[in-house]
Protein backbone atom coordinates (compact mmCIF):
# COMPACT_ATOMS: atom_id res chain seq x y z
CA UNK A 1 0.00 0.00 0.00
CA UNK A 2 1.21 3.54 -0.98
CA UNK A 3 1.29 6.06 1.46
CA UNK A 4 -1.13 9.30 0.16
CA UNK A 5 1.78 11.37 0.77
CA UNK A 6 3.71 9.85 -1.76
CA UNK A 7 6.23 11.62 -3.85
CA UNK A 8 4.97 12.57 -7.48
CA UNK A 9 5.87 10.06 -10.38
CA UNK A 10 9.22 9.90 -11.73
CA UNK A 11 10.81 12.82 -13.58
CA UNK A 12 10.95 10.02 -16.72
CA UNK A 13 6.39 9.68 -16.04
CA UNK A 14 6.54 12.96 -16.07
CA UNK A 15 8.52 14.21 -19.34
CA UNK A 16 7.15 11.45 -20.95
CA UNK A 17 3.54 13.22 -20.82
CA UNK A 18 4.48 16.76 -20.90
CA UNK A 19 6.24 15.27 -24.19
CA UNK A 20 3.09 13.76 -25.33
CA UNK A 21 0.87 16.74 -24.48
CA UNK A 22 3.38 19.23 -26.21
CA UNK A 23 3.32 17.53 -29.22
CA UNK A 24 -0.38 17.34 -29.20
CA UNK A 25 -0.06 21.37 -28.75
CA UNK A 26 1.90 21.71 -31.40
CA UNK A 27 0.34 19.42 -34.00
CA UNK A 28 -3.05 21.19 -33.33
CA UNK A 29 -1.21 24.46 -33.94
CA UNK A 30 -0.16 23.38 -37.30
CA UNK A 31 -3.21 21.99 -38.29
CA UNK A 32 -5.09 25.12 -37.30
CA UNK A 33 -2.77 27.39 -39.36
CA UNK A 34 -2.86 25.36 -42.13
CA UNK A 35 -6.99 25.33 -41.83
CA UNK A 36 -6.75 29.41 -42.23
CA UNK A 37 -4.97 28.79 -45.06
CA UNK A 38 -7.00 25.82 -46.59
CA UNK A 39 -9.67 27.05 -49.53
CA UNK A 40 -13.14 25.79 -48.73
CA UNK A 41 -14.89 24.25 -52.00
CA UNK A 42 -18.17 24.60 -52.56
CA UNK A 43 -20.96 21.94 -52.64
CA UNK A 44 -22.43 22.82 -55.88
CA UNK A 45 -25.05 19.57 -56.07
CA UNK A 46 -25.24 15.61 -55.43
CA UNK A 47 -24.27 13.16 -58.08
CA UNK A 48 -27.20 11.24 -58.89
CA UNK A 49 -27.71 7.70 -58.49
CA UNK A 50 -26.26 5.94 -61.57
CA UNK A 51 -25.25 2.25 -63.20
CA UNK A 52 -22.84 1.93 -65.97
CA UNK A 53 -21.18 -0.31 -67.41
CA UNK A 54 -17.75 -0.93 -66.94
CA UNK A 55 -14.95 -2.60 -69.52
CA UNK A 56 -15.09 -5.93 -67.48
CA UNK A 57 -18.86 -5.88 -68.80
CA UNK A 58 -19.46 -5.49 -64.92
CA UNK A 59 -21.85 -2.51 -64.12
CA UNK A 60 -20.42 0.10 -61.77
CA UNK A 61 -22.11 2.37 -59.65
CA UNK A 62 -21.95 5.98 -58.20
CA UNK A 63 -22.08 3.93 -55.00
CA UNK A 64 -19.15 1.85 -56.10
CA UNK A 65 -17.44 5.41 -55.46
CA UNK A 66 -18.17 6.70 -52.43
CA UNK A 67 -15.42 6.95 -49.85
CA UNK A 68 -13.31 8.14 -52.89
CA UNK A 69 -12.82 11.27 -54.32
CA UNK A 70 -12.86 11.20 -58.52
CA UNK A 71 -12.99 13.28 -61.16
CA UNK A 72 -15.24 12.40 -64.03
CA UNK A 73 -15.25 13.51 -67.77
CA UNK A 74 -17.91 12.77 -71.17
CA UNK A 75 -15.69 11.60 -74.03
CA UNK A 76 -16.42 8.68 -77.10
CA UNK A 77 -13.60 6.93 -78.91
CA UNK A 78 -14.09 8.30 -82.30
CA UNK A 79 -13.97 12.27 -81.21
CA UNK A 80 -11.05 13.95 -83.35
CA UNK A 81 -11.54 17.51 -81.60
CA UNK A 82 -11.05 17.81 -77.71
CA UNK A 83 -11.32 13.97 -76.48
CA UNK A 84 -7.65 13.31 -76.91
CA UNK A 85 -7.03 16.21 -74.58
CA UNK A 86 -9.12 14.85 -72.29
CA UNK A 87 -8.01 11.80 -72.12
CA UNK A 88 -4.71 13.18 -71.80
CA UNK A 89 -5.66 15.36 -69.13
CA UNK A 90 -7.00 11.98 -67.25
CA UNK A 91 -3.56 10.30 -67.56
CA UNK A 92 -2.35 13.13 -66.11
CA UNK A 93 -4.20 13.18 -63.17
CA UNK A 94 -3.66 9.33 -63.19
CA UNK A 95 -0.01 10.14 -63.12
CA UNK A 96 -0.07 12.82 -60.48
CA UNK A 97 -3.02 12.29 -57.77
CA UNK A 98 -2.98 9.35 -55.10
CA UNK A 99 -4.00 6.34 -56.43
CA UNK A 100 -7.00 6.41 -53.94
CA UNK A 101 -8.21 9.01 -56.25
CA UNK A 102 -10.70 7.68 -58.81
CA UNK A 103 -11.30 8.20 -62.06
CA UNK A 104 -14.47 8.19 -64.37
CA UNK A 105 -14.48 8.45 -68.41
CA UNK A 106 -18.25 8.02 -69.66
CA UNK A 107 -18.44 7.84 -73.59
CA UNK A 108 -21.58 9.71 -75.10
CA UNK A 109 -21.60 7.02 -77.86
CA UNK A 110 -22.36 4.41 -76.08
CA UNK A 111 -24.30 2.80 -79.74
CA UNK A 112 -20.43 2.09 -81.09
CA UNK A 113 -18.36 2.30 -77.59
CA UNK A 114 -19.17 -0.86 -76.14
CA UNK A 115 -16.95 -1.96 -73.05
CA UNK A 116 -14.77 -3.98 -75.62
CA UNK A 117 -14.20 -1.01 -77.69
CA UNK A 118 -13.59 1.32 -75.04
CA UNK A 119 -11.35 -1.63 -73.17
CA UNK A 120 -9.02 -1.51 -75.95
CA UNK A 121 -8.82 2.00 -76.63
CA UNK A 122 -8.26 3.02 -72.92
CA UNK A 123 -5.76 0.65 -72.33
CA UNK A 124 -3.47 1.34 -76.13
CA UNK A 125 -3.74 5.58 -75.67
CA UNK A 126 -3.86 6.07 -71.66
CA UNK A 127 -3.08 3.01 -70.20
CA UNK A 128 -5.81 3.09 -67.97
CA UNK A 129 -5.37 1.44 -64.77
CA UNK A 130 -7.72 -1.07 -63.78
CA UNK A 131 -10.47 -0.61 -60.98
CA UNK A 132 -8.65 3.13 -61.12
CA UNK A 133 -9.34 4.35 -64.39
CA UNK A 134 -13.38 3.48 -65.01
CA UNK A 135 -14.43 3.92 -68.66
CA UNK A 136 -18.13 3.37 -68.55
CA UNK A 137 -21.26 2.80 -71.63
CA UNK A 138 -24.55 2.20 -71.09
CA UNK A 139 -28.09 3.09 -72.38
CA UNK A 140 -28.09 6.22 -74.26
CA UNK A 141 -31.40 8.15 -72.81
CA UNK A 142 -29.43 7.15 -69.34
CA UNK A 143 -26.03 8.83 -70.24
CA UNK A 144 -27.41 12.12 -72.11
CA UNK A 145 -29.85 12.64 -68.97
CA UNK A 146 -26.70 12.16 -66.77
CA UNK A 147 -24.82 14.60 -68.99
CA UNK A 148 -27.28 17.28 -68.91
CA UNK A 149 -29.64 17.21 -65.91
CA UNK A 150 -27.21 14.87 -63.41
CA UNK A 151 -24.02 16.48 -64.14
CA UNK A 152 -25.38 20.29 -65.40
CA UNK A 153 -22.88 20.22 -68.15
CA UNK A 154 -25.13 19.43 -71.21
CA UNK A 155 -23.05 20.53 -73.98
CA UNK A 156 -24.35 24.39 -75.99
CA UNK A 157 -25.53 23.39 -79.63
CA UNK A 158 -22.09 24.24 -80.81
CA UNK A 159 -20.09 21.86 -78.88
CA UNK A 160 -22.17 18.94 -80.47
CA UNK A 161 -20.55 16.61 -83.28
CA UNK A 162 -23.22 15.39 -85.28
CA UNK A 163 -26.14 13.73 -82.91
CA UNK A 164 -23.53 13.46 -80.07
CA UNK A 165 -23.79 16.28 -77.57
CA UNK A 166 -19.85 17.01 -76.25
CA UNK A 167 -18.52 18.97 -73.43
CA UNK A 168 -15.19 20.40 -72.65
CA UNK A 169 -16.00 19.87 -68.81
CA UNK A 170 -14.33 17.71 -65.72
CA UNK A 171 -15.68 17.65 -62.41
CA UNK A 172 -14.48 17.03 -59.32
CA UNK A 173 -16.32 14.77 -56.81
CA UNK A 174 -16.11 14.15 -53.21
CA UNK A 175 -16.37 11.41 -51.13
CA UNK A 176 -19.77 11.95 -50.20
CA UNK A 177 -20.99 11.98 -53.99
CA UNK A 178 -20.90 15.97 -54.00
CA UNK A 179 -19.58 18.24 -56.89
CA UNK A 180 -17.22 20.43 -55.72
CA UNK A 181 -16.23 21.80 -58.88
CA UNK A 182 -16.79 22.09 -62.66
CA UNK A 183 -13.69 22.45 -64.76
CA UNK A 184 -13.04 23.22 -68.09
CA UNK A 185 -10.10 20.31 -69.63
CA UNK A 186 -8.93 22.08 -72.10
CA UNK A 187 -7.87 24.90 -70.48
CA UNK A 188 -4.43 24.41 -69.10
CA UNK A 189 -4.68 26.85 -66.01
CA UNK A 190 -8.84 25.51 -65.61
CA UNK A 191 -6.97 21.81 -65.14
CA UNK A 192 -4.46 23.54 -62.50
CA UNK A 193 -6.98 24.30 -61.09
CA UNK A 194 -8.63 20.91 -60.69
CA UNK A 195 -5.53 19.27 -59.95
CA UNK A 196 -5.00 21.39 -56.67
CA UNK A 197 -8.55 21.09 -55.76
CA UNK A 198 -8.02 17.26 -56.03
CA UNK A 199 -5.50 17.27 -53.93
CA UNK A 200 -6.99 19.47 -51.70
CA UNK A 201 -10.32 17.20 -50.90
CA UNK A 202 -8.16 13.73 -50.67
CA UNK A 203 -8.17 12.08 -47.66
CA UNK A 204 -5.23 9.63 -46.78
CA UNK A 205 -6.72 6.31 -46.18
CA UNK A 206 -4.99 6.19 -42.85
CA UNK A 207 -6.60 9.50 -41.91
CA UNK A 208 -10.27 7.57 -43.08
CA UNK A 209 -9.83 5.08 -40.18
CA UNK A 210 -9.19 7.82 -37.42
CA UNK A 211 -12.20 7.68 -36.05
CA UNK A 212 -12.15 4.39 -35.24
CA UNK A 213 -8.64 5.06 -33.57
CA UNK A 214 -10.17 7.95 -31.49
CA UNK A 215 -12.69 6.10 -30.10
CA UNK A 216 -10.40 3.53 -29.23
CA UNK A 217 -8.29 5.99 -27.52
CA UNK A 218 -11.38 7.85 -25.83
CA UNK A 219 -12.44 4.04 -24.44
CA UNK A 220 -8.74 3.37 -22.97
CA UNK A 221 -8.94 6.90 -21.18
CA UNK A 222 -12.62 6.30 -19.77
CA UNK A 223 -11.21 2.74 -18.71
CA UNK A 224 -7.64 3.87 -16.82
CA UNK A 225 -9.92 6.93 -15.37
CA UNK A 226 -11.77 4.69 -13.71
CA UNK A 227 -8.76 2.13 -12.65
CA UNK A 228 -7.29 4.74 -11.54
CA UNK A 229 -9.38 6.01 -9.09
CA UNK A 230 -9.95 2.45 -7.88
CA UNK A 231 -6.22 2.90 -7.26
CA UNK A 232 -6.12 5.96 -5.19
CA UNK A 233 -9.79 4.63 -3.15
CA UNK A 234 -7.63 1.79 -2.13
CA UNK A 235 -4.55 4.39 -1.06
CA UNK A 236 -2.29 2.24 -3.95
CA UNK A 237 -1.07 5.67 -5.13
CA UNK A 238 1.54 4.72 -7.39
CA UNK A 239 -0.50 2.79 -9.31
CA UNK A 240 -2.91 5.28 -9.08
CA UNK A 241 -0.46 7.88 -10.98
CA UNK A 242 0.52 5.52 -13.48
CA UNK A 243 -3.19 5.55 -14.53
CA UNK A 244 -3.79 9.02 -14.42
CA UNK A 245 -0.38 9.99 -16.66
CA UNK A 246 -1.40 7.46 -19.00
CA UNK A 247 -5.30 8.58 -19.29
CA UNK A 248 -3.47 12.43 -20.27
CA UNK A 249 -1.26 10.68 -22.54
CA UNK A 250 -4.25 8.54 -24.36
CA UNK A 251 -6.49 11.56 -24.13
CA UNK A 252 -3.37 14.20 -25.78
CA UNK A 253 -3.23 11.57 -28.42
CA UNK A 254 -6.95 11.33 -29.25
CA UNK A 255 -6.48 15.50 -29.59
CA UNK A 256 -3.99 15.33 -31.96
CA UNK A 257 -6.18 12.56 -34.21
CA UNK A 258 -9.29 14.44 -33.52
CA UNK A 259 -7.87 17.30 -35.24
CA UNK A 260 -5.84 15.57 -38.22
CA UNK A 261 -8.92 14.19 -38.91
CA UNK A 262 -10.90 17.24 -39.27
CA UNK A 263 -8.70 19.01 -40.98
CA UNK A 264 -8.49 16.58 -43.70
CA UNK A 265 -12.11 15.76 -43.85
CA UNK A 266 -14.04 18.54 -41.88
CA UNK A 267 -17.54 17.91 -40.32
CA UNK A 268 -19.41 14.57 -40.52
CA UNK A 269 -22.97 15.38 -40.90
CA UNK A 270 -25.40 13.08 -38.47
CA UNK A 271 -27.55 11.09 -40.81
CA UNK A 272 -30.35 9.76 -38.33
CA UNK A 273 -33.53 10.69 -38.36
CA UNK A 274 -36.50 11.07 -35.52
CA UNK A 275 -36.33 10.66 -31.96
CA UNK A 276 -32.06 10.19 -32.28
CA UNK A 277 -31.75 13.53 -34.09
CA UNK A 278 -32.36 15.91 -30.49
CA UNK A 279 -30.42 12.65 -28.34
CA UNK A 280 -27.58 13.19 -30.83
CA UNK A 281 -27.16 16.76 -30.59
CA UNK A 282 -27.87 17.20 -26.88
CA UNK A 283 -25.11 14.91 -26.40
CA UNK A 284 -23.22 16.22 -28.92
CA UNK A 285 -22.97 19.63 -27.51
CA UNK A 286 -22.73 19.03 -23.88
CA UNK A 287 -19.31 17.05 -25.04
CA UNK A 288 -18.17 19.96 -26.64
CA UNK A 289 -18.64 21.84 -24.25
CA UNK A 290 -17.29 20.07 -21.38
CA UNK A 291 -14.29 18.96 -23.83
CA UNK A 292 -13.30 22.35 -23.79
CA UNK A 293 -13.53 22.70 -20.05
CA UNK A 294 -11.84 19.70 -19.53
CA UNK A 295 -8.88 20.89 -20.71
CA UNK A 296 -7.70 23.52 -18.20
CA UNK A 297 -9.01 21.43 -14.88
CA UNK A 298 -6.90 18.49 -16.32
CA UNK A 299 -3.81 20.70 -16.63
CA UNK A 300 -4.47 22.30 -12.85
CA UNK A 301 -5.54 19.39 -11.51
CA UNK A 302 -1.89 17.60 -13.21
CA UNK A 303 -0.09 21.06 -11.62
CA UNK A 304 -0.99 19.94 -8.31
CA UNK A 305 0.22 16.85 -8.41
CA UNK A 306 4.01 17.75 -9.66
CA UNK A 307 3.92 20.04 -6.77
CA UNK A 308 2.88 17.75 -4.40
CA UNK A 309 -0.17 19.83 -3.62
CA UNK A 310 -2.63 16.81 -2.66
CA UNK A 311 -5.08 18.69 -0.76
CA UNK A 312 -5.21 20.97 -3.90
CA UNK A 313 -5.19 18.03 -5.86
CA UNK A 314 -8.10 16.41 -4.45
CA UNK A 315 -10.33 19.02 -4.39
CA UNK A 316 -10.21 20.23 -8.18
CA UNK A 317 -10.10 15.82 -9.00
CA UNK A 318 -13.54 15.66 -7.45
CA UNK A 319 -14.79 18.23 -10.57
CA UNK A 320 -11.85 17.19 -12.76
CA UNK A 321 -12.85 13.37 -13.25
CA UNK A 322 -16.38 13.18 -13.67
CA UNK A 323 -15.82 15.78 -16.27
CA UNK A 324 -13.31 14.15 -18.03
CA UNK A 325 -15.14 10.48 -17.21
CA UNK A 326 -18.12 12.50 -19.41
CA UNK A 327 -16.16 13.47 -21.83
CA UNK A 328 -14.32 10.57 -22.75
CA UNK A 329 -17.88 8.18 -22.39
CA UNK A 330 -19.64 10.58 -24.71
CA UNK A 331 -16.80 10.89 -27.04
CA UNK A 332 -17.58 7.30 -27.93
CA UNK A 333 -21.39 7.64 -27.82
CA UNK A 334 -20.99 9.99 -30.55
CA UNK A 335 -18.60 8.10 -33.02
CA UNK A 336 -21.12 4.80 -33.00
CA UNK A 337 -24.12 7.34 -33.90
CA UNK A 338 -21.76 8.48 -36.35
CA UNK A 339 -20.31 5.99 -37.83
CA UNK A 340 -21.44 2.46 -36.16
CA UNK A 341 -19.76 0.06 -34.61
Amino acid sequence: MDSPNARPASWLAWAALLLVCGAAVAGAFVLWLRSRQRVELPELYRVPAFSLTGTDGRPVTDADLRGHVWVVDFVFTRCPSICPTLGSRMFELQEKLPADVKLVSITVDPDYDTPQVLKAHSEQHYKAQAGRWFWLTGGKAVIYELLQKGFKVGAPEEMKEGDIPHTPYMLLVDARGQVRGTYQGTDREAFGRLLGDALTLYVPPVVKRLPTANAALNSASALLLLVGFLFVKGRRVTAHKVCMVSACASSALFLASYLTYHHFVGSTPFTGVGWIRPVYFAILVSHTVLAALIVPLVLVTLLNAMRARFDRHRAIARWTLPIWLYVSVTGVAVYVMLYGI
